[in-house]
C-alpha cells in the first residue's frame, strides 16, 4: 500500500549527467548539496561517507545520495562511474526521502547500466564542467535548467530517472504509508512546510490529527524518524540552505523567512546540523 498522491505530484528535473574516469585519488570532505546524485560505479573503489555509515564503492553496483546529505567520498585512481544528479520536488514540498524508506547501495542490474548509457547518450552536453563540488555548486548551476531538444527526448528522460530511482526504494513500505494514513499525518507535513516562517507548535499539529499530544509525537516519530520538534528544525534548516545558495538575500531575511527566533540559535543550529556556519556554507557552497 502506498498514497499515489504523493508519488504522482513528485516532479523531476535532471541537472547533470555523463560518464567521468579519475587518474589519481581524488577526496571531497563534507559536501551537502541541493540536488540529489545516483552513481554507477563501473570500474575502480573508493570509500562514501554517508553520516556514521561507511559504504564502500564497488563496480558493477549503484549509489544514491539524497539532496541535503551531508557526505564525504573518495574516489580511488582508475575508479569510474556514471552519475546523475537531478532533482525533485513535490507541489506541497513535500521529500520522498522523510516520507519513504530509502536505500543508499544497490547492486547493479542489466537494465541498470543500459540506463545510464542511454540517459547520457540523450544528453551528451550535460557534463558539469568542473567535477569538484566546491567549484560547481555555483548560483549560476543551481538555477540553470536543462532546455530539451523535443518531447521525446524530455519524456525519456524523466522515464529513465523515474525508473532509476525507483530501484532504492525498500521493497516493505506498507507500515510507514498505512499509519500516514491511518492518523492522517500527509496534511500535517504539508502544513509544516508551507508554514516554516511561522510558529508551529506541536499542539497545535497534534489537532490536526485529532490526536493527543503525547501520542502525536510518538506517531510522528515512527513514521518521520524525527520528533515533530526536530523535524520542523530540519525543514527549516534545509529552507535557509536553498535560500543561501540560490537567493541574494541577506541572514536576517533568510531568518525571517525560516522561522528562526534568533540569529545565534539560527547560527548555532545550522552548524550542528551542517557542520558549517551559514557565513562559511554561503560563501564555499554557493
Amino acid at each position: 500500500m502506498y498514497s499515489e498522491q504523493i508519488i504522482e505530484s513528485l516532479t523531476f528535473h535532471l541537472r547533470n549527467t555523463t560518464l567521468l574516469s579519475f587518474n589519481s585519488d581524488s577526496e571531497y570532505q563534507d559536501i551537502i548539496s541541493p540536488f540529489t546524485r545516483v552513481y554507477l560505479i563501473t570500474e575502480g573503489h573508493g570509500t562514501l561517507i554517508i553520516g556514521n555509515h561507511k559504504i564502500s564503492l564497488e563496480a558493477g553496483h549503484l549509489y544514491l545520495i539524497p539532496s541535503y546529505t551531508s557526505c564525504s567520498y573518495h574516489f580511488g585512481v582508475g575508479l569510474s562511474h556514471y552519475y546523475i544528479h537531478f532533482s525533485i520536488e513535490h507541489a506541497n514540498g513535500l521529500s520522498p526521502f522523510n516520507l519513504y524508506s530509502i536505500k543508499n547501495k544497490i547492486e547493479a542490474k542489466e537494465l541498470d547500466c543500459i540506463l545510464f548509457q542511454r540517459i547520457v547518450q540523450i544528453n551528451p552536453d550535460i557534463k558539469l564542467p568542473h567535477h569538484h563540488p566546491r567549484v560547481y555548486q555555483t548560483k549560476l548551476w543551481l538555477n540553470k535548467k536543462v532546455n530539451f531538444h523535443s518531447i521525446n527526448q524530455h519524456l525519456e528522460t524523466i522515464g529513465i530517472l523515474k525508473q532509476l530511482f525507483s530501484r532504492f526504494f525498500e521493497s516493505d513500505q506498507s507500515h510507514t504509508i498505512t499509519s500516514m494514513l491511518k492518523y492522517n499525518i500527509q496534511p500535517v507535513l504539508v502544513y509544516i512546510q508551507n508554514n516554516l516562517q511561522h510558529d508551529i507548535r506541536v499542539n497545535e499539529l497534534a489537532g490536526m490529527a485529532c490526536l493527543s499530544k503525547d501520542h502525536f509525537s510518538k506517531v510522528f516519530k515512527s513514521i518521520t524518524g524525527m520528533a515533530p520538534c526536530d523535524y520542523v528544525i530540519r525543514k527549516r534548516i534545509e529552507r535557509a540552505q536553498f535560500l543561501l545558495l540560490t537567493a541574494e538575500l541577506s541572514q536576517k531575511e533568510i531568518i525571517e523567512q525560516t522561522g528562526f527566533k534568533s540569529a545565534s540559535y539560527f547560527s548555532r543550529i545550522f552548524k550542528k546540523i551542517t557542520t558549517y556556519t551559514p557565513e562559511r556554507y554561503r560563501k564555499q557552497m554557493g
